[in-house]
């Protein structure tokens, strides 16, 4: 016996104890003896096949493990937006069988589904869809296990976990309804703008002249004692994450032969909801620009002993918006407030109401705007926050 096959024949002999030993350690071994004499008395080649066949029946390899990959399209993570449309496959790759079921476990998205899927099972040898129109945004996590056999049954592989993160749809981008509306004031006046958007507003930005306005940012735009410097045209820009867009002007002119008139309503009464709210108004005619002191009261009537004031009272001013031949078209919002020191121009509104004796008192719920407004028709609605009722009082004022 030359010596290559001494040495051949130790290898098998080796070999054969390696196994040996690893069916004892995993399963009584009478009941793999005949398999594993095979092997023994087999060529090389033929034991390492056989071999392979004993340890698969005990269980030491599974159908659908070893080199195995995930094929995730699109991959994890995947984007999707909430009011469209979205799918996913997945499925597994370098495993000696196709899956025969699926186990799916976690969170779903709202408006998406496993088509087949009962429970937690989906018994399939094709690639598994997750398809539908998510209606909820949010970080969901889905777990997929694979196994050889339907139902869940026979041997898996390690399990993987599939993110879908949805995101709220972007808005249309805002459209401008109004402008702002051209007006005149005198030398040393008070000139204010509004406008109407549509659509979400996410920044607002003042310009003059097609120039921004340094800190020019809030809904309305209000310039203090007028000079010839600020005569331009007043254009505002809103923004959001889909686009801007950019008013037509309206111009500011000094018109100093404009003339202040002492106007004052007062109107009392029991304010309801709906229909009932109470509502004044006001006419403006001529060009000129006239700056109103507008008060909503409701807690300021219990020092006079009035019963059942509105506890709560919320002002709004209106626009009525008419075409080119007179006709009504509807009406604009400009301005509202709910408690009197939370306005955008509170400090300015606290010094004139100081100056003309009207003060309100601190904390109190009590409603007031001052607006500067240009030729037009006015309402101004008190109504109670969140629907509530109680004896009212509107004052309005005319101060410049």
């Amino acid at each position: 016996m030359n010596l290559m096959l001494i040495q051949l024949k130790l290898a098998r002999a080796q070999m054969g104890l390696f196994i040996l030993l690893a069916l004892l350690q995993r399963t009584p071994i009478i009941k793999y003896a005949f398999q594993f004499e095979r092997a023994l008395a087999a060529p090389v080649a033929k034991l390492i096949k056989a071999t392979t066949y004993v340890a698969t029946g005990m269980g030491l390899f599974h159908a659908t493990a070893g080199a195995t990959t995930y094929v995730i399209n699109p991959a994890s993570p995947a984007d999707a937006t909430v009011g469209e449309e979205f799918a996913l496959a997945f499925d597994i790759t370098g495993t000696p069988s196709d899956a025969s079921s699926w186990r799916v476990t976690g969170q779903i998205p709202p408006g998406l589904t496993v088509p087949g899927l009962v429970g937690d099972n989906i018994n399939t040898e094709d690639p598994v869809s997750i398809v539908g129109t998510p209606s909820l945004e949010g970080t969901y996590n889905i777990t997929v296990k694979p196994w050889n056999g339907a139902n869940q049954t026979r041997q898996t592989t390690t399990e993987t976990t599939i993110t879908i993160i949805v995101a709220e749809a972007p808005p249309d981008p805002p459209v401008i309804l109004r402008p702002p509306a051209s007006t005149r004031v005198p030398t040393g006046g008070r000139a204010q703008f509004f406008f109407e958007p549509e659509g979400v507003v996410d920044t607002i930005q003042w310009l003059k002249d097609g120039v921004e306005i340094s800190g020019a940012t809030a809904e309305t735009l209000v310039i203090q004692d007028v000079s010839a410097s600020d005569e331009g045209a007043y254009s505002v820009e809103v923004t959001n994450a889909s686009g801007s867009a950019v008013s037509a002007a309206g111009t500011l002119t000094i018109d100093d032969s404009a003339t202040a008139d002492l106007v004052n309503l007062s109107n009392r009464g029991f304010v309801g909801v709906g229909g009932n709210i109470m509502i004044p108004g006001m006419t403006i005619i001529g060009p000129t620009s006239k700056t109103v002191l507008v008060r909503g009261l409701g807690p300021a009537l219990e020092a006079s002993g009035v019963p059942g004031f509105l506890e709560d009272p919320e002002l709004t001013v209106f626009q009525a918006i008419f075409d080119q031949n007179g006709a009504f078209l509807g009406s604009q919002q400009l301005f509202s407030n709910d408690d009197w020191e939370t306005g955008p121009n509170a400090a300015e509104l606290e010094t004139i109401l100081a100056d003309r004796n009207l003060e309100l008192t601190p904390g109190s719920k009590d409603a007031a705007v001052l607006l500067t407004l240009g030729q037009g028709v006015y309402t101004f609605n008190l109504s109670g926050v969140g629907n509530t009722t109680g004896v009212g009082l509107v004052e309005l004022f005319v101060i410049d």
